[in-house]
């Protein structure tokens, strides 16, 4: 009998250990910088959530494994358990909570307006742009601009880079991207021709965070736990300064 139970307590604190031992595939955005991008030169996925999950992994003792995929792939890939984690420049929305489970923030996120240098307006809001050629990424910046009906011919790029490319090259006036991506990659010395406008009102705010399948809320505390510790440590800080932020 003893013996019988010895093996039981054994059995269940393996099943209680092996969800930290398992590999975990997580989901990253192949053009997302600076939250995860994949850097030519290394070869390697980068970015301020790739850092950030790598750190939660050590922190939990979980075991990861990178998958690269377009943005728009995702969410998709997660709710089908291709992927267990999203490690993205994935903002909270109404219309994401809906689909994933996100986790507490890691930093505040919105969008920004780049324009060419020589453009010198105060633009603050849509209805400044009214009459230009525009045009914005795909995602909920794109939604709430086409809300507004000001814009027919309003331009949707698959990010906020080739968003970018395109008032660089004059096909645009201006375009609306998130704020995060379009300052790094100014501070990277990408867009020597464009900046950010100081007084733009951003359409949306909010943050960017993990996500989960819903009703995974061993993984959910798992990444939350370790977030909180690396929040206390200065550890986001830090690698959200190495990346401009």
């Amino acid at each position: 009998m003893k013996s019988i139970l010895i093996a039981m307590s054994v059995l269940a604190a393996t099943s209680l250990s092996a969800y930290s031992q398992q590999s975990v595939r997580v989901g990253t955005n192949s053009n997302g910088a600076p939250w995860s991008f994949h850097d030519a030169a290394s070869n390697s996925e980068k970015g301020v959530s790739v850092e950030l999950i790598e750190e939660i992994a050590k922190d939990a003792g979980l075991q990861i494994q990178l998958v690269p995929m377009a943005f728009g792939e995702l969410i998709a890939a997660l709710n089908a358990k291709k992927v267990d984690i999203i490690a993205a420049n994935l903002l909270i929305t109404p219309e994401r909570e809906a689909l994933v489970a996100f986790s507490t923030p890691i930093a505040p996120g919105g969008d920004g307006l780049i324009v060419p240098k020589g453009d010198n307006k105060d633009y603050k809001t849509l209805d400044d742009l009214k009459g230009l050629a525009i045009g914005t990424q795909a995602g909920p910046f794109a939604a709430l601009i086409q809300k507004r009906a000001l814009f027919p011919d309003l331009k949707v790029y698959p990010n906020g880079t080739e968003a970018m490319h395109g008032v660089s090259a004059g096909d645009i006036k201006a375009a609306v991207v998130g704020v995060n991506g379009a300052a790094y990659e100014i501070k990277l010395g990408h867009f020597p021709e464009l900046k950010l406008v100081k007084s733009y009102q951003p359409l949306l705010q909010s943050v960017d965070a993990f996500s989960v399948r819903k009703g995974d809320n061993e993984l959910l505390n798992k990444i939350n736990t370790s977030l909180a510790k690396l929040h206390a440590n200065g550890t986001i800080k830090k690698i959200l300064a190495a990346y401009g932020q």
